[in-house]
């Protein structure tokens, strides 16, 4: 499966078009990798696209720790700010431990 192409598909499809409701910002080029918080680097995404953008990084970059550990943290801690309601089964919880 070419998760790039995946990847790319849904941050390009999010950069034209307006979305109504709950929408997360998602750094196109993350943080961890020299990605900054300037408008070009951002995108408006759903909160199922926002999660399987971060588990698409994890596929293409699999030795990068950091970017197991923010697919980690958005799928388990909650905050006021975030209408998140990600439920992850076992399998995928293995699949991405923070220690990879």
């Amino acid at each position: 499966m070419n998760y790039q192409k995946i990847y790319d598909d849904i941050v390009n499809r999010g950069k034209t078009r307006i979305l109504e409701g709950y929408t997360e910002k998602h750094h196109i080029i993350p943080k961890c990798m020299g990605g900054t918080d300037e408008e070009c680097n951002l995108v408006k995404l759903t909160a199922r696209e926002h999660f399987l953008v971060h588990a698409f990084l994890c596929e293409i970059y699999p030795s990068n720790k950091k970017l197991h550990f923010a697919f980690w943290s958005m799928s388990n801690l909650r905050g006021e700010q975030h209408e998140r309601n990600y439920k992850i089964g076992s399998r995928l919880y293995e699949y991405h431990p923070t220690e990879k």
